[in-house]
């Protein structure tokens, strides 16, 4: 079986789309509008957090910086900052989604988006 990291960004993107769509299938029609385009931003939010993630591993949470000739020092990186910022507003945009379904099902969506989390690690 190909990880994800192997499969083609569209590809990854289309199978995620559908996954979203089906945990968030119990979302009444009338949200479902104002929804969709929020599941299409989860998707594609995931994408770059995948990316973010990659980018970390090479370059690291600090960088070296220089201000003029004399002064020098570390600081977190813009892909750190990049990254948290990409996490905050893809746990804000999940969190509304799961605000949308009926109570009855927001445990198995979160059930569901759990699964996929710790399914999507091992691949990586």
């Amino acid at each position: 079986m190909r990880t994800l990291a192997k499969l083609k960004e569209t590809t990854i993107k289309k199978r995620r789309l559908k996954e979203l769509h089906d945990i968030f299938a119990a979302i009444t029609d009338d949200k479902a509008r104002l929804v969709d385009p929020m599941i299409v931003m989860a998707a594609n939010m995931e994408i770059n957090i995948v990316k973010l993630e990659a980018e970390l591993q090479a370059t690291g949470f600090v960088e070296i910086y220089q201000n003029g000739e004399n002064q020098t020092g570390t600081k977190e990186s813009t892909v750190s900052r990049s990254y948290s910022t990409m996490v905050k507003n893809y746990n804000s945009i999940i969190r509304t989604l799961l605000d949308c379904l009926p109570k009855s099902e927001q445990k198995t969506a979160e059930d569901e988006l759990s699964e996929f989390i710790r399914t999507r690690n091992k691949n990586v």
